[in-house]
């Protein structure tokens, strides 16, 4: 496995941890269709949410949230409304969150994650 796809699902680990636990169910991981895929889709209270995660070990090509554009967010919504199609009984509530995993080496701590979470973008 490359180190950019292993950084990634270490990204995508880190991000369904830190939305669990401010009360998020993770229903899907890297939920695909051939349309696409899903990094993570989570039920927040009454709203279906599709989260898109970034994840970086620096910023040299820019803070994380930078590498979503407005082609990707329609993409997305998409495809939430895709996976939303395939199910019975979901909240007719629906959004798209990004999260950013910022992995930063720490001088004597090792590396740390730095995570924001943008809702309904």
């Amino acid at each position: 496995m490359r180190a950019k796809d292993r950084t990634g699902l270490v990204g995508e680990e880190r991000a369904a941890e830190f939305l669990s636990g401010r009360g998020h169910s993770v229903l899907a991981r890297r939920w695909r269709s051939r349309t696409g895929e899903l990094d993570l889709v989570t039920r927040d209270g009454d709203a279906l949410v599709a989260v898109e995660v970034k994840t970086r070990r620096g910023t040299g090509y820019g803070h994380p949230f930078e590498a979503v554009t407005a082609q990707k967010l329609r993409r997305l919504h998409k495809l939430l409304a895709e996976f939303a199609s395939g199910q019975t009984h979901w909240p007719t509530k629906r959004r798209v969150d990004v999260v950013s995993v910022l992995i930063l080496r720490q001088p004597g701590t090792g590396p740390q994650a730095f995570i924001e979470h943008l809702k309904d973008v």
